[in-house]
């Protein structure tokens, strides 16, 4: 199996390195490594054109979905390999993920993302609540099973990808591999995630960029169940979300985590609000009732139930 590999690259000076240096020296090494590098005004292509890499530069930033169209677009070979650059992986990683492909219904392969960092109160939180690991057991992804393989690191067909129309650039720098995964698996592919595929995730966080980050990781979930249908509902909901982390984590003692919690809904609110009076504001969706309905405050939930309950009982 021949295997492009890429590294989609925003400004990452301080991982992109030891990024690269961990796909070279893979047991299955790649035919090539493509730094897809997304308008960075950092020393990102200074130190990664040191290394034996293809550089492709975007003149201005558009994001992460089009870098992914782009590496696919400029890959040599039939399977192409992504991994994001601040994560590092096992030697044996691209041999675990190649091993998944056994028939053409297979169209892409994942494996875990291990924390590296949890030592400070904005590394724990994310490790908490933006991990992308899957587990410990091997698992086939078909349709309609709600598990997607994560972006961060990936190996997918090539032309599985291009039938269904590559990465929706929509999705700017969150939501393009789960919608990549739901159309694939609508096409009647076929996922697989090995847990032995490992990578280490070396970010590290403040709160500042943790809160921002959850609050991107979490817009499209928001959007499709109809949170932005109805701002105020969705500032609401925000505040009764921190309480029940707050409360979590208290039961858990993880009480350094509290202060994170307690700024989350303030600054997710702003943003909220600063989304829904942009030009920038995406249409109403077509949501469903009970996906609406978690919007509400826990006695209109209740009302909501209950008149919905009367109109579908047919004595009435």
């Amino acid at each position: 199996m021949k295997i492009s590999a890429y590294i989609p690259c925003y400004n990452v000076e301080r991982y992109i390195e030891p990024t690269i240096q961990a796909l070279l020296d893979q047991t299955l090494p790649p035919e090539e490594i493509l730094i897809i590098d997304d308008g960075s005004r950092d020393r990102t292509i200074e130190i990664a054109s040191k290394c034996p890499v293809r550089i492709i530069r975007h003149k201005t930033n558009k994001g992460l979905a089009a870098g992914r169209n782009t590496a696919f677009a400029n890959a040599r070979c039939d399977f192409v390999a992504a991994m994001d650059a601040d994560a590092v992986v096992k030697r044996d990683w691209l041999e675990r993920l190649s091993e998944a492909f056994v028939g053409p219904s297979v169209a892409g392969s994942g494996g875990r993302l291990l924390e590296n960092y949890r030592d400070t109160p904005a590394d724990e939180w994310r490790a908490t609540h933006l991990g992308q690991d899957l587990g410990e057991q091997r698992i086939e992804i078909i349709w309609p099973t709600p598990k997607r393989l994560g972006g961060f690191g990936s190996l997918y067909r090539k032309e599985a990808v291009a039938k269904v129309g590559g990465y929706n650039e929509r999705y700017r720098t969150n939501y393009e591999d789960v919608d990549l995964c739901e159309r694939l698996l609508r096409a009647g592919y076929k996922l697989v995630f090995d847990p032995r595929a490992r990578a280490h995730h070396m970010r590290q966080d403040t709160v500042s960029s943790v809160i921002r980050t959850a609050w991107r990781w979490d817009f499209y979930s928001h959007y499709f169940n109809g949170g932005y249908n109805n701002i105020p509902l969705k500032v609401l909901m925000n505040f009764r979300a921190s309480r029940v982390k707050m409360m979590q984590h208290v039961k858990d003692h993880k009480r350094s985590l509290l202060w994170i919690d307690s700024l989350l809904p303030w600054a997710h609110s702003y943003w909220d609000l600063r989304y829904g009076f942009s030009s920038e504001r995406l249409p109403a969706v077509d949501a469903d009732e009970n996906a609406l309905a978690m919007y509400l405050p826990r006695p209109f939930r209740a009302r909501r139930r209950s008149s919905s309950a009367q109109s579908s009982d047919p004595s009435n």
